[in-house]
């Protein structure tokens, strides 16, 4: 499914629609595709099972605010009413499922869930957050953010090439944010650049512009290296 086929295909359905939201690059992703098969089969004729790539479709991912993958979102009546973020068990979608279908088929109306959840407050314009993600944006020289997951598997393997590089170049000025523990911060570079957020993510900044960023696999110490050098 695309975005464009999204509001026909989910929001129009007469029956429940499950999407799996996902990306080739994400081995988790994978390793949920034969799960999200065997729910097709066993919930054929009562709902629809579909998949939808992340990486082409951000309208959608935003428009939901899915923040990790896999994201498996389920929408019934034009309406989000479950999602579960993560790959999940079998059982666990099945319990979801069922629940759902049983209160559906009784006529209970399920309160839907908000298609984004609420951002957290910012902190104001003076936190000592915001004022270093202004520092870092407005650096003189090329210097590399790296947002990292420190409970995210993809985030930890991604690190290694942020270290790389690191260990490579160290005359480049570099900030690590690990997300958990600096919610802030993380918010702060995100409204300052204004890029949305990901994890992990890297981003290149200079004079208060971002020169380049990426996210996931798409952070290399090779690309880094020449994101900077093309600062």
């Amino acid at each position: 499914m695309t975005d464009a086929e999204f509001s026909a295909r989910v929001l129009q359905s007469p029956v429940p629609v499950l999407v799996d939201v996902w990306a080739s690059w994400c081995q988790p992703c994978l390793t949920l595709k034969p799960v999200m098969q065997r729910l097709a089969e066993s919930y054929s004729g009562r709902m629809t099972v579909l998949t939808l790539d992340a990486d082409h479709n951000l309208e959608t991912v935003t428009a939901f605010d899915v923040r990790a993958l896999p994201t498996v979102l389920l929408f019934d009546r034009g309406a989000l009413v479950a999602r579960q973020s993560g790959a999940q068990s079998l059982a666990t979608y099945v319990g979801v499922l069922d629940a759902h279908l049983a209160a559906r088929e009784a006529g209970a109306s399920s309160a839907p869930l908000p298609a984004a959840a609420p951002e957290p407050a910012r902190e104001a314009d003076a936190s000592p957050a915001m004022q270093e993600a202004r520092a870092l944006a407005a650096a003189g020289t090329p210097t590399v953010l790296f947002k990292h997951s420190a409970t995210c598997s993809i985030s930890i393997d991604v690190k290694r090439q942020y270290d790389a590089f690191v260990r490579a170049h160290p005359e480049v000025p570099t900030r690590l944010v690990v997300v958990q523990h600096e919610r802030s911060l993380s918010n702060a570079i995100a409204d300052v650049l204004r890029v949305r957020h990901e994890s992990p993510q890297a981003l290149v900044v200079k004079d208060g512009h971002v020169v380049w960023h990426g996210s996931h696999h798409r952070i290399t110490q090779e690309r880094l290296a020449a994101a900077v050098a093309m600062a």
